[in-house]
């Protein structure tokens, strides 16, 4: 007898699970719970008469029952141990069960969907997925109140991007994926394109922070801190010369005199003025005494931007006040 072709047997294999499986929990009415089970009794009337084709998913489809998700998105069915499972057998860093929230210190979180791993012709492969950033892991739960999480991965060495050909819908550019070499790559879906812009944005700083790496502006990857190259001489010294006698190293001064336009005629509100505040993205020391020292995560207000040609911005911390490198902040308020 000429043998079934494989794609013929995963099609009828596939449907046999879908019809078991994913309408298990749905209210279906009395005429399709017939049909459904009419159609039950005919695939395995099937499959019984070819039972060398069949041999090896016969076994496995009599186990495949799982308990229903915890987070049940449009009445489909999921599986959490098939989930946990997925995790296990791509030797992913585990650990301890935590749950959503008791988590600390997280860069970002919300909701996300989640490409499944192995997912059936008929199964579901998105999950809606809480998920959690912090400083060194990425966890996924089913909603923010579990007590467990459903997996997590260590992001260390880890890259993160846009995909925009995991789906074909409208969410198509709403899509990123993360992955690295011999590892399991990770794919999920935001609510929009602006959200999954801030998740690859919040995770990529994340992994420079990792490895060591100061993001720099493609933009104005020339106008680097350190001075590389011959740079333009400003039109004005924004550096004041020290006699011999003052020590190398001195506190910033409270007030530091710079070349600025006149005075606007309003007299600004800092209370409210929170375009311009700013903080730190790694700690900074100042090499001169009209520079303002300050630490990762400081506030800094930016009394004027005249000098950012040339990588720098006037600000104000604590009273004093001095010239920063504007690639060390990041806006302190998103407004």
């Amino acid at each position: 007898m000429r043998p079934i072709p494989e794609e013929l047997t995963t099609l009828i294999s596939d449907l046999e699970a879908f019809l078991c499986d994913g309408l298990k929990g749905e209210s279906l009415s009395r005429k399709a719970k017939e049909k459904r089970e009419a159609f039950i009794k005919r695939i395995r009337e099937v499959k019984l008469g070819f039972p060398q084709d069949f041999k090896e998913k016969s076994g496995s489809d009599s186990d495949s029952d799982e308990e229903l998700d915890s987070n049940v998105d449009g009445g489909s069915l999921q599986s959490e141990r098939a989930d946990k499972d997925d995790e296990a057998s791509e030797g992913s860093h585990h650990f301890p069960p935590v749950a959503a929230q008791d988590l600390q210190d997280c860069v970002k979180t919300g909701y996300l969907e989640k490409r499944r791993k192995d997912h059936s012709f008929f199964g579901t492969e998105w999950q809606k997925r809480w998920c959690a950033l912090s400083h060194h892991a990425f966890y996924y739960y089913g909603s923010e109140k579990d007590k467990q999480q459903k997996g997590e991965f260590s992001i260390d060495g880890y890259g993160v991007k846009s995909n925009n050909t995991l789906r074909k819908d409208s969410k198509k550019d709403c899509c990123f994926e993360i992955s690295a070499p011999d590892k399991r790559v990770y794919q999920f879906c935001a609510s929009s394109q602006d959200e999954a812009d801030k998740w690859v944005k919040e995770i990529d700083f994340v992994l420079k922070d990792m490895s060591g790496i100061i993001p720099v502006d493609e933009e104005e990857d020339q106008e680097m801190y350190d001075d590389v190259g011959p740079q333009p001489e400003p039109d004005d010294e924004i550096y004041e010369e020290l006699p011999d006698d003052e020590p190398s190293t001195p506190k910033p001064p409270p007030k530091v005199e710079l070349p600025s336009k006149p005075a606007p005629a309003a007299v600004v509100d800092k209370s409210t003025d929170y375009l311009n505040y700013y903080q730190g993205l790694w700690d900074c020391t100042g090499d001169h005494p009209d520079e303002l020292s300050f630490k990762r995560g400081d506030a800094v207000y930016i009394l004027s931007k005249e000098y950012q040609n040339f990588g720098w911005w006037v600000g104000e911390m604590k009273g004093a006040i001095g010239i920063v490198p504007k690639d060390f902040l990041m806006e302190l308020y998103a407004v």
